[in-house]
């Protein structure tokens, strides 16, 4: 019995020393995870650029105005070098209504590129309380090309979560 024990640490101990080999010389993955905050007025979130993540891009809706304003830095110049700018209150036709209630999110996307533009690695999705719509935006990644222009964000598509709740 004592020598049974015995065994069963001893495989025990040789199966934890190996798994912390693997674990020490395999590289680890680094957790990122995209972030969002705001309050009645505007909304913040990042949005990964890459498929590493780095560097990323923050955007701000305004949830008054409905104007979703973004930017990236420029790795080499550690400068707002890339600008996005882009009204939602007009996809959601919002016009009419008095205080319209925005949620703003983000999620990795590997999409593909079109026409010469590389895709960012997220996805901006954004609903809207009075007319129930989730629409998911897509953007540009940043390049040497669009340094210092304004970006446009572009409508990937959309989907009814309720028939005009209201407020």
């Amino acid at each position: 019995m004592k020598n049974r024990i015995l065994r069963s640490a001893a495989a025990f101990c040789a199966g934890a020393i190996a798994m912390a080999a693997v674990f020490t010389l395999l590289p680890g993955k680094l957790a990122q995870a995209p972030v969002a905050n705001g309050n009645d007025k505007f909304s913040m979130i990042t949005v990964p650029l890459q498929e590493t993540g780095v560097p990323e891009g923050v955007f701000v809706l305004n949830n008054l105005t409905g104007l979703l304003v973004g930017g990236a830095i420029n790795e080499s110049t550690s400068k707002f070098s890339y600008r996005y700018v882009h009204n939602v209150a007009a996809d959601f036709q919002t016009g009419n209504t008095p205080d319209p209630k925005y949620a703003i999110v983000t999620g990795p996307a590997n999409l593909r590129a079109s026409g010469g533009v590389q895709p960012a690695f997220g996805i901006i999705y954004v609903a809207e309380l009075s007319s129930g719509r989730v629409i998911a935006y897509g953007f540009p990644r940043p390049t040497n090309r669009n340094v210092g222009s304004t970006n446009p964000l572009v409508i990937l598509d959309f989907f009814q979560f309720a028939e005009g709740v209201g407020q």
